[in-house]
């Protein structure tokens, strides 16, 4: 199934911050910022599988998000 716009970019940004994270491991405010996008990516799932718009055992994992865009 298709995903919605807004979970895309919140994945895209999430994958800008763990390139970024590969190179600067000890930057903690981007550490932060990937923690907050990938809440912002479960509660905007949760909302989706609540309205129907995404099946119910789609996940988003770290490892496949680079997959997911592609």
């Amino acid at each position: 199934s298709k995903l919605p716009e807004d979970i895309i970019a919140l994945i895209k940004k999430s994958i800008t911050i763990m390139n970024h994270l590969e190179k600067n491991k000890h930057d903690q405010p981007s550490v932060r910022g990937l923690t907050l996008t990938e809440s912002k990516i479960k509660r905007l799932t949760k909302y989706y599988k609540k309205k129907g718009d995404l099946p119910q055992d789609w996940r988003f994992s770290k490892a496949n998000a680079k997959l997911l865009i592609e």
